[in-house]
Parts: structure tokens; C-alpha cells; sequence
């Protein structure tokens, strides 16, 4: 899942994901486009921009914490450290950075959660 308001930035990863083989939901460009997308699914995992069209994208982080989907903040706005405080389990790339920094962020937090659905699946 990708969420990204800068439509230039949100095609470069979304190719840079695709081109890896992912399959990318999105971009949405506001909290309220990402919400509506998880009220009926659950993705494998997320790229949050902070800032968005109608403002900060912390109810989706809340709501991916709350179904146990991993998550990277990529902004060039936010504090990571401060967001690493209030969202532990998540990841942060400062803005601008490779994509390829944002793939390797995102397969640490999917090889960091895989024990847990493993251990959850037993």
C-alpha cells in the first residue's frame, strides 16, 4: 500500500515496487482514500507519506497498527525519532531518499513480523 500525495514521488516507487514484483495499492493521496482502501482489505504492508492532501496520515498508521501491517514513514517533513516513540514497531526514510533504502526498510519490517505470523499461525 502506498500512500503518497507528491504524484511524481509516489510513481517513482510505485514503479521501483512493481519492478521488485510487488503488487501496489494506490498511490492514495489523502487519509481519506487510504482509509476507505483499508475498510476492505488489509495489505501486506505500507509507505506513508506524513503530510497528505487533507492532512496527516496518522489515522491510517493507527489503523494498519491495529491489524498488525507493517509500516514505513517516508516524509521529509516528521521527526522520525519522534515517530519511532509513538509507532515503535514502524520504520522511517527521510525525504528524499532512494527507493531502493524505502524496499530495504520494507523487507526489514516484513523478515522482522514474519516470526510472529508464524508463531500466530502455529
Amino acid at each position: 500500500m502506498l500512500v503518497e500525495d507528491e504524484i511524481f514521488v509516489a510513481m517513482d516507487i510505485q514503479m521501483t515496487l512493481e519492478d521488485e514484483g510487488w503488487t501496489v495499492a494506490g498511490p492514495f493521496p489523502s487519509t481519506a482514500d487510504a482509509l476507505s482502501y483499508l475498510d476492505e482489505n488489509v495489505p501486506t504492508c505500507a509507505i506513508l507519506d506524513v503530510r497528505l492532501t487533507d492532512g496527516d496520515v496518522f489515522p491510517v498508521a493507527d489503523k494498519l497498527r491495529e491489524t498488525n501491517v507493517p509500516f514505513v514513514f517516508h516524509s521529509g517533513h516528521a521527526d522520525g525519532r519522534a515517530l519511532e516513540k509513538v509507532y515503535p514497531d514502524s520504520a522511517f526514510c527521510q525525504k528524499p531518499c532512494l527507493p531502493s533504502s524505502l524496499l530495504q526498510q520494507v523487507a526489514q519490517l516484513l523478515n522482522r513480523n514474519e516470526p510472529q505470523k508464524r508463531a500466530a499461525a502455529l
